[in-house]
């Protein structure tokens, strides 16, 4: 008997069940049908207008720091002592300047320290490096 039973399991069909997967992929089916339509629905909204203005980019300037303690301000060469007047001038005339301060490679540090120092005397926080 024990063999007649081992027998029969060696002849038993080896293939899930797909019955079960049928039932939930109809059941997910019929809940994407029933939910599908109400994602296009739109609540209208009355939403309340800005009364700031919109943002407008800074004005970038350039500074150009040369080897040699030259400097020069969106193109105009000037001496050293007059960086930091010009940059104080141009922040109060725009207090929201901003200012590209392109290094050359073969400058000097100290060259490249009076261009930051004159920058930060004349009050200017908003700096790119270049």
């Amino acid at each position: 008997m024990a063999f007649a039973s081992a027998a029969s399991h060696r002849n038993a069909i080896a293939d899930i069940n797909v019955t079960p997967l049928v039932d939930v992929m109809l059941v997910l089916l019929i809940i994407f049908m029933v939910t599908a339509p109400l994602l296009d629905q739109r609540l209208p909204l009355a939403l309340p207008q800005s009364t700031e203005r919109a943002r407008t980019e800074p004005r970038i300037v350039e500074l150009a720091a040369e080897p040699g303690d030259v400097f020069a301000l969106d193109g105009r060469t000037l001496a050293p002592g007059a960086l930091q007047a010009e940059l104080v001038r141009l922040r109060e005339a725009e207090p929201g300047l901003a200012l590209r301060v392109a290094i050359a490679p073969d400058a000097d540090y100290q060259t490249a320290a009076t261009a930051l120092a004159a920058a930060d005397r004349a009050g200017i926080s908003n700096l790119k490096l270049e």
